[in-house]
């Protein structure tokens, strides 16, 4: 699998009138394509800046990113990146699903030609087909978050941003979110998830990097990340929950 995202000694320091907070240090890692990989940690462990530099919202201190070998702050044509926060918010609820994503591929620099079938491609990949020329103020909860899914696919970026994309939805939609993630993983697309929910994690992440304090504290698959924990059980497997409340307190002190 070709890499599509590189992560290269990125640090992040506010600076401020008493001393400068170091929120991420020297942080390394990569996603190829088809790959999930989960961000655990507490909150403050710099997880959202992690993110947020990846995503172009906020500049390094240090280090640089890379997608698909190109600089995400050098080059003047941006890499794509497709970033999904979430949430009831982002559309006009008035407008059709359709007619949300016409506009938001103008936004995207879909050239004109391709606007319609983008569209009709990212709704197919969502599964909102049907549902197209449905006004969104009358989509569910989950309709609306595989729509921000839908959206972030416009112009056809390889990698995704997930932040904590369940948030908030019941069990049945949050499995619909899942069941959409994992076939846009099987697509080829790199995705990069944030979540607090360690089922979600358990469901979908293919490694876990554990961050603590600005820093990787270990990575691995969910089996070792289970098996760093040292937690075990005479009838049955450690959860990735159970885990990671042992190793939270080394978390908060790295």
């Amino acid at each position: 699998m070709s890499k599509i995202l590189s992560v290269k000694k990125i640090s992040k320091t506010f600076r401020t009138k008493n001393k400068d907070f170091h929120a991420v240090t020297n942080v390394n890692f990569d996603i190829h394509a088809g790959e999930i990989l989960a961000l655990l940690g507490p909150n403050g462990a710099g997880k959202t800046t992690i993110v947020s530099m990846i995503g172009g919202y906020l500049l390094p201190t240090s280090g640089e990113v890379l997608v698909n070998g190109k600089n995400r702050y050098q080059n003047k044509k941006k890499p794509k990146i497709g970033i999904v926060l979430g949430g009831d918010l982002g559309f006009y609820g008035r407008a059709s699903a359709f007619d949300n994503l016409l506009f938001f591929s103008d936004l995207s620099r879909v050239p004109h030609r391709q606007q319609m079938d983008e569209v009709n491609r990212v709704l197919g990949l969502v599964e909102l087909s049907n549902v197209a020329h449905k006004k969104v103020q009358f989509f569910s909860k989950g309709m609306k978050q595989r729509l921000h899914i839908a959206r972030s696919l416009l112009g056809n970026p390889p990698l995704l941003l997930l932040d904590e994309p369940t948030s908030g939805l019941d069990v049945e939609i949050a499995n619909e979110i899942h069941d959409t993630v994992q076939k846009l993983a099987k697509k080829g697309v790199a995705i990069l998830l944030t979540s607090h929910t360690m089922s979600e994690i358990e469901a979908l992440a293919d490694r876990v990097l554990l961050i603590g304090a600005g820093k990787i504290f270990s990575s691995g698959t969910v089996e070792e990340i289970v098996a760093q924990s040292n937690v075990h059980h005479i009838d049955r497997p450690a959860t990735l929950e159970e885990s990671y409340l042992a190793i939270a307190p080394q978390l908060r002190r790295s």
